[in-house]
């Protein structure tokens, strides 16, 4: 018995440091669920666990475990994950953990009673004395960014050797600026390339956004070459989107409502280029709430609290950067340049972490792996919006309306947060034949399809029902008519 007892201490102390047990876990993962969907709508039917690792990221001294598992929800009533005033898709990929192609069953257009979704889900533990307490989960992931071919034709050898030479020389020995210059113009070359080639295969370039964002994300879920040939770009963002459209770079683009009606009317940052009148609008796909992420300590009880403060506003050329501004002016804070970060979102959240900045602004779909991540792996929390400042924001004319994040969107999120929002839009060319936008617009809205288990979680608020809200720029007639019929089931 004696020579035992090593042995069943070796293996105690083994099953305590692999995290909790599957009737813990299960518990854990109930609970979840019951505050992401209340109101009985989704059992767990099952749940196995698949082992755990250790968390590489744990702050020192805290000792914390990734827990895997499959699961199976049963619905017990109709629900539509793709509504843009519930949790949806945001509360159980929040709840369980779940990356891409890791949640199935979920159907644009709503599911019914009796569906059943399945999870491939991650919880996350620490270790509080000889209890395992649950942490946030680590949420949806970004899909690996999309892969270019490399071929080049034998008659650009010698522009690429010229080229070549300039970037070398300039990233070794150049100032930041000019690195960034270099930076701007080969993204902007590649955004051009990818969209003349796939105008001269016949097929649809989409505008998209960053590597690792929600529009490229989205525009690789709606690509399926069976149907309609589609190439997502990588472009800095919703600005940028809608030069490339104007310029003919691209037939489709995607980008804010408020970005696109100051574009249509030729304000702010496109008061150079004058009205671009002949824009229009396929169909709203999701909204963008604005999200304003502080430190959990700070003193802010809303944005005005933010005057005077160090804050980042996102990348010149992106739509989140001017909506960002707007925010700020509406509550009486005017921009500064030495006030201002512009970075990328994934920047600008290690900077808030570290302090180097008071607050980050930014314009995403829900959920939003990024803002989950930080809200998970730090003390953060979400500052509403001050009520004047959303009614100002809201009113006529302005591509935003108010919105609230619901609670639960994000696990470490208690409570609802006021703020607005602006759609995301499918924007088109008006060279595009009359049968082109009316079979564009059936491919994109037709319904039907688990975009999330093709990694976009924000595709499931893509159906006809939701087409015309948030709009600022006109309607496509075709695109208009087109939505009608698939509304009413033709």
């Amino acid at each position: 018995m004696r020579a035992l007892t090593p042995i069943l201490l070796a293996l105690s102390l083994a099953a305590c440091g692999g995290g909790p047990d599957r009737d813990a876990l299960k518990k854990g993962v109930e609970e979840r669920l019951a505050q992401a969907l209340p109101g009985g709508m989704v059992s767990l039917a099952s749940l196995e666990r698949r082992g755990s690792q250790s968390d590489t990221k744990a702050p020192p001294g805290e000792t914390r475990r990734i827990v895997y598992f499959d699961a199976d929800l049963k619905l017990a009533k109709d629900f539509d994950f793709g509504a843009w005033d519930s949790p949806g898709v945001a509360g159980v990929v929040s709840a369980l953990g779940a990356g891409p192609k890791g949640l199935t069953g979920i159907t644009s257009g709503g599911n019914k009673a009796g569906d059943v979704l399945r999870v491939h889900g991650t919880a996350l533990y620490k270790r509080e004395g000889s209890a395992w307490v649950a942490a946030a989960t680590s949420g949806f992931r970004p899909t690996a960014a999309p892969s270019y071919a490399t071929n080049t034709p034998e008659g650009a050898a010698a522009t690429l050797e010229a080229m070549r030479k300039v970037i070398e020389s300039v990233m070794r020995d150049g100032a930041p600026a000019q690195q960034r210059v270099i930076q701007e113009e080969l993204v902007a070359a590649n955004a051009a390339i990818r969209a003349r080639l796939a105008r001269a295969a016949e097929g649809y370039a989409i505008a998209a956004g960053p590597e690792n964002g929600q529009y490229l994300r989205f525009a690789q879920a709606i690509s399926d070459t069976t149907r309609t040939r589609a190439i997502a770009l990588v472009t800095r963002g919703g600005e940028e989107n809608i030069r490339l459209l104007r310029e003919g770079k691209a037939p489709l683009a995607l980008a804010q409502a408020d970005v696109a009606l100051q574009a249509y009317e030729g304000r702010g940052n496109f008061t150079g280029e004058g009205p671009y009148s002949s824009l229009r609008t396929f169909g709203a796909l999701y909204p963008e709430p604005v999200h304003v992420l502080v430190q959990a300590d700070a003193g802010f009880a809303s944005v005005a609290d933010l005057k005077g403060r160090r804050v980042a506003i996102g990348v010149r050329g992106s739509g989140s950067r001017i909506t960002a501004l707007r925010v700020l002016h509406a509550h009486g804070i005017e921009a500064e340049e030495h006030l201002l970060l512009e970075v990328p979102l994934g920047e600008a959240l290690v900077a808030l972490r570290q302090k180097k900045v008071d607050a980050v602004i930014q314009v995403i779909g829900l959920p939003a792996d990024s803002v989950r991540d930080a809200l998970g792996e730090a003390r953060l929390r979400l500052l509403p919006l001050e009520a004047k400042a959303i009614a100002a924001l809201a009113a006529a004319n302005t591509g935003y309306f108010t919105f609230t994040i619901p609670a639960s969107a994000y696990a470490a999120q208690k409570e609802p947060v006021r703020t607005v929002a602006t759609a995301a839009l499918l924007l088109g060319s008006t060279a595009l034949s009359e049968t082109e936008i009316a079979a564009i617009v059936r491919f994109v809205y037709q319904g039907g399809r688990d975009f999330v288990a093709r990694g976009s979680a924000q595709g499931t608020q893509v159906t006809p029902g939701n087409a015309r809200l948030g709009l600022s720029v006109p309607l496509h007639t075709v695109a208009g008519k087109t939505l009608d019929a698939l509304a009413a089931g033709k």
